[in-house]
């Protein structure tokens, strides 16, 4: 049995052995004839609410991060989206979600031209949206709403198209996915207990994120405070001795302390089969302070070729390109530990996850909770501060190092050295692995360097000319469209989907939009209205409309084609109308000065489009 992380992308060769009778039969757990996943603690754990009478304040934030709410059981608090009778049509089918009480039921096509009514049972997520799992009426299966409600936008959107997915009409409810796959990282010690399609009995220790994941086990440590109470009445007086039994990531080394992270933020398959059926019955068998890579492989393009990864790849033999750049960089969100393992402050120094994020809201932060949690950033590493920790060298000549004024988004330390070239959630993000922007990087290996992808008005020849001027870096050998065409858009005509959908997003993002300009941008993310892939269509909107004139532009991303292509049309006509100078553009970005679109180029980078099917396994 081998599995991988990846939202919704179940890489699980599974059903194979189950049919090969190495499962067998799972005997039902407690509460029988529950139609979901129930809470059991496993041995030595003792939940989180155990660990708030003596820890008041590290409760308090955990109970307002969003690891705790990764997964709720449904109910009126926990269910953001609207459930009130709204429908929606889908290739065709309809769907609808209403609430009956405080219940909350999925309406959806069933065999046969057939209704079927679905009780709404968990829910996953919390911070950017929220996915519905409803009870499959066999066992503890659970099955998923084909639809997912955006929570900041305030919208659902069909659940394929929160993913850059290959298109298609296939509509799939996921039967037994959250039980196979989202149960490894969604919850506290989760346990499949899979024992046929139809036979799943899966249990889990606390739904969420909760404190015995970080810190093991709290069994013993409440044993000995126990015992010590009675004499001293302080937890300030447990000897480190007595505590040992519960883990303090911060007081593990570097690497087993971003082990602890990495349980879940990263990509990996099974040792082996053995691993792998343990598992099924029992769970993980790491805790916190372990050395993980003893219990797991995790997958890294040096290691591709041993045994574990090439099960997996034979499985799945597009894996790699699902999860990675073809130089190895991690190319999909949530897989942070991958990344941190490449980076040569893991490597040679001593970087680890809480460098930089804390689990605990400081005492001292006066950020309200919701600000925090958003990334659980400390607040000082919002600045320059969390690399200058280390290279305190940098601190007097910081303007010297990056040749951009002091203060703005080019002197930023992360925006060169973790810019966003990881895709996930419907946004681009920082890769974690630390490196040096190059356009080699775009060149060979298609991934936008940092440099293009803030000033995405500039050519890929402008940005070797000044990476060789400024550090020396070999200036590659160009094709004549990346020394005159503006490397953004020979991503956004003629890149993979993937990159399109960090272009799209990019075009968004505000300190690119000051170095950029963004009167030339509105025909590319027009173009993009009618792109195939869903996300991408979204995510360009979603620029566009932060764009002048286009405040209140009318689209519908999963319109039909026809109302698409009118869309993209109706986006270039406001552009056309709009004054000279307020579509102000330049040879790189394929606009003259009158504010005329060079369309002959345009449409033969159109026409190379990369349509390879790509599939990012978040």
């Amino acid at each position: 049995m081998y599995f991988s992380l990846g939202g919704g992308l179940l890489l699980v060769i599974i059903l194979s052995f189950y049919e090969a009778g190495i499962f067998g039969a799972v005997q039902s757990g407690e509460e029988t004839g529950k139609n979901m996943p129930v809470e059991v603690l496993p041995k030595g754990f003792v939940s989180s609410k155990n660990c708030k009478s003596c820890h008041i304040e590290e409760y308090n934030s955990w109970r307002e991060s969003y690891h705790r709410t990764m997964t709720q059981v449904a109910s009126p608090v926990s269910v953001k989206g609207p459930f009130n009778g709204d429908k929606w049509n889908l290739h065709g089918e309809t769907y609808r979600a209403f609430q009956k009480g405080k219940r909350f039921w999925a309406d959806l096509p069933g065999p046969n031209q057939s209704r079927l009514e679905k009780e709404i049972v968990m829910v996953t997520g919390s911070h950017h949206q929220q996915i519905y799992w409803f009870a499959s009426g066999n066992s503890r299966k659970l099955e998923q709403f084909p639809f997912v409600y955006l929570l900041g936008e305030e919208q659902w959107i069909p659940q394929k198209t929160h993913f850059v997915m290959e298109p298609t009409k296939v509509v799939s409810t996921e039967p037994g996915s959250w039980n196979i796959s989202c149960i490894k990282c969604h919850v506290t010690i989760g346990r499949p207990r899979y024992g046929g399609r139809d036979n799943i009995d899966s249990l889990v220790g606390e739904f969420g994120i909760a404190c015995e994941a970080c810190h093991g086990p709290g069994e013993d440590h409440i044993r000995q405070y126990s015992n010590l109470q009675n004499q001293t009445k302080k937890i300030s007086k447990v000897s480190s001795k007595k505590q040992k039994s519960l883990i303090n990531p911060r007081k593990l080394t570097h690497r087993r302390s971003a082990q602890v992270c990495g349980q879940c933020h990263g990509i990996f398959t099974f040792n082996n089969t053995k691993d792998g059926l343990e598992w099924n019955s029992k769970g993980f068998s790491y805790r916190p302070g372990d050395d993980l890579h003893k219990s797991r492989f995790y997958i890294r393009k040096s290691n591709q070729h041993k045994v574990p990864a090439q099960n997996l790849i034979k499985a799945n033999p597009k894996f790699m390109e699902q999860s990675f750049w073809p130089d190895g960089m991690v190319r999909v969100s949530g897989r942070e530990f991958n990344g941190m393992m490449e980076s040569p402050c893991y490597q040679r120094g001593e970087l680890t996850c809480i460098s930089c994020h804390e689990l605990h809201k400081s005492a001292g932060d006066s950020r309200p909770y919701k600000e925090w949690a958003n990334d659980l950033m400390k607040k000082e590493m919002l600045t320059d501060q969390a690399c200058l920790q280390c290279h305190k060298s940098f601190a007097s000549k910081v303007v010297n190092h990056t040749h951009h004024s002091e203060n703005s988004p080019g002197s930023q330390c992360t925006n060169c050295h973790m810019p966003y070239s990881t895709y996930g959630l419907l946004k681009a993000i920082r890769s974690h692995q630390i490196s040096n922007p190059t356009v080699a990087e775009s060149t060979d290996f298609g991934r936008p360097n940092a440099c293009n992808q803030c000033h995405l008005d500039k050519t890929l020849d402008w940005t070797a000319t000044y990476l060789e001027k400024w550090y020396q870096v070999p200036k590659p050998q160009l094709s004549s469209d990346e020394k005159s065409v503006a490397a953004s858009l020979l991503w956004l005509l003629r890149g993979d989907a993937g990159q399109r959908a960090l272009i799209a997003w990019s075009m968004g993002w505000e300190p690119a939009r000051r170095a950029s300009g963004k009167e030339w941008m509105p025909p590319y993310l027009a173009q993009l209205l009618v792109d195939p892939y869903d996300a991408v269509r979204l995510l360009a909107y979603w620029s566009l409309r932060t764009l002048p004139s286009f405040r209140n532009f009318d689209y519908d991303f999963v319109a039909s084609e026809v109302q698409r292509l009118s869309a993209r049309n109706n986006a270039i006509q406001i552009w056309n109308q709009r004054s000279q100078k307020d579509k102000m553009g330049s040879d790189s970005v394929l606009i003259t000065r009158q504010g005329i679109i060079k369309e002959t180029i345009f449409q033969r980078l159109l026409r190379e489009r990369d349509d390879r099917p790509v599939n990012l396994a978040e």
